[in-house]
């Protein structure tokens, strides 16, 4: 008995290898992210950091701004162009509230009209995340490409890179379909009683 036992872990093991290597490239992707560097603009003394961080289809961000007026309201936008040159239309942000020192923190989802913003859309060197308060932009930063999207010099771009949603539930009915044929092919065969005495 033990012998039998034994020899049906084998198929369980490959099977669950096999159900790691498919879902760790999806793992890995989800995790991508970006830190903006905003530096202030003009005599503001407004700096800090936004960090994007790819969320399935969208992007979240993590604000962490200082050198506002206490209390102050403050408005995050991500717009394509340059800080110079910021274009007319813009992705939210999560409103900023300073504190008694002038620093101000949120966290949120980049929004487009209501509609998710994917990081690898923004994060193209091409856009940038921009402060306002008062009315006047205090703070600019310019997106970084992401460095994960440029494929490797000696390979084509396929175009099909991105991690499909659908991937780890595809991989993880697999893996169950293939763990139940596996048992059920162990369980039809023939049980033969050898004793040894």
């Amino acid at each position: 008995m033990r012998l039998r036992q034994l020899t049906w872990l084998r198929p369980l093991k490959l099977s669950l290898a096999v159900l790691v290597f498919l879902l760790l490239p999806g793992m890995g992707m989800a995790q991508e992210a970006v830190t903006v560097q905003l530096d202030p603009v003009g005599e503001s003394g407004v700096s800090g950091t936004a960090t994007l961080t790819a969320a399935g289809e969208g992007t979240d961000v993590a604000l962490d701004i200082k050198g506002l007026a206490p209390g102050a309201d403050a408005r995050a936008t991500m717009q394509a162009n340059t800080c110079a040159m910021p274009s007319a239309s813009f992705a939210t942000l999560p409103n900023l509230k300073a504190d008694a020192t002038g620093r101000a923190t949120a966290k949120g989802s980049v929004l487009f009209h209501e509609t998710n913003v994917a990081l690898a859309t923004m994060a193209d060197g091409e856009h940038i995340i921009a402060i306002q308060a008062g009315g006047q932009v205090v703070a600019c930063g310019v997106i970084p490409k992401l460095t994960s999207n440029v494929a490797p010099p000696t390979l084509p771009v396929t175009g099909g890179a991105a991690f499909s949603p659908m991937a780890a539930p595809a991989g993880v009915l697999g893996f169950c379909a293939l763990s139940a044929g596996l048992f059920l092919r162990q369980r039809s065969r023939p049980r033969h009683c050898c004793r040894h005495e």
